[in-house]
């Protein structure tokens, strides 16, 4: 099994006087045969990151760095192999499937397409499709309907999980499943959750899933890795049990569940540029040289952190 693995990626967009760094000087890796939760606020780079790796980005972007699937690494893939990765060992879980779906399409002809990026023959597609979708819980009588009907015809909680079921029909040994809760009401969300459950038990080797839902991250994901600002700032498998970076314990601190304790400040405005510790303006734990200095990523057994608190 092949694990992704990030050396200093970094994502800039061009913008009028300068350029944003979405994502700025990441180095990780997340490891086959777990699911691996990306949590962070909105703007955070996350989802950045999640099509970097999928080379979904558009091509304005500068993209600079690594990303390696095994022994590939995917920056110096041409467009057409790009093309083959995504599909066959990279699948996607897209958010808002409403908008995933081709409304001029048929769910089942779009899910056959999807069948037949793993060379199946076309007469066993339309089997193998019903048995993918009885797999999400519909029905034999339910997976024949939707194969018929048209997205707009289906409702939210059917489409999360044709989506799903295109997401994985393919084979990918990996799945990018991005904010597949966003949008959705509780009702929805139970059942969004229980898909997301079928796809760690029975298909995917490894899933990275980009979220804001710490909910979810908590009830599925092995890890999780926590962005601040285009950085990655804590990543381990304990991380909102016990978390140890500072924006960490803000962020588990503001649930609902934990009182809703807001932060101060505000994440720095795309553009602006710190010279120490990005978090440090808004951290009650600042020391001197966290104005001046960015701190280094610090690993032990439980994981890995950038502050100075550990070092």
């Amino acid at each position: 099994m092949e694990d992704i693995r990030l050396e200093n990626l970094a994502v800039r967009f061009p913008v009028k006087g300068g350029a944003v760094d979405a994502v700025d000087q990441v180095s990780v890796t997340f490891k086959s045969g777990e699911i691996t939760g990306i949590i962070g606020e909105s703007g955070c780079g996350k989802s950045v990151l999640g099509m970097a790796v999928l080379g979904l980005l558009p091509t304005y972007a500068h993209v600079s760095g690594e990303i390696w699937l095994g022994e590939d690494n995917l920056l110096k893939l041409t467009p057409r192999q790009m093309r083959t990765i995504r599909g066959r060992k990279i699948g996607l879980i897209a958010q808002n499937p409403g908008d995933s779906l081709n409304p001029v399409r048929k769910a089942g002809g779009q899910l056959m397409e999807a069948l037949g990026l793993n060379t199946r023959e076309k007469s066993c597609r339309s089997a193998d499709a019903r048995r993918l979708l009885e797999d999400f819980g519909f029905s034999g009588e339910q997976a024949v309907r939707v194969l018929k009907s048209y997205p707009f015809q289906l409702s939210g909680g059917m489409q999360q999980r044709t989506v799903a079921a295109m997401g994985i029909a393919s084979g990918a040994s990996w799945i990018l499943a991005d904010e597949p809760s966003k949008g959705l009401d509780e009702k929805l969300r139970e059942q969004m959750y229980e898909t997301l459950r079928k796809v760690k038990k029975h298909h995917a080797n490894g899933m990275l899933m980009i979220t804001h839902d710490i909910v979810l991250a908590e009830t599925l994901c092995d890890s999780v890795a926590v962005m601040y600002s285009g950085q990655i700032v804590e990543k381990g498998n304990s991380v909102i049990k016990s978390p140890r970076h500072p924006y960490t314990k803000g962020l588990i601190a503001s649930l609902p569940s934990n009182g809703m304790n807001a932060m101060k400040g505000l994440a720095p405005a795309p553009g602006e540029e710190l010279k120490g510790c990005k978090f440090a303006p808004r951290c009650p734990y600042t020391l001197p040289k966290c104005m001046k200095k960015r701190p280094e990523i610090y690993k032990d057994e439980s994981g890995m952190v950038r502050c100075f608190l550990y070092a």
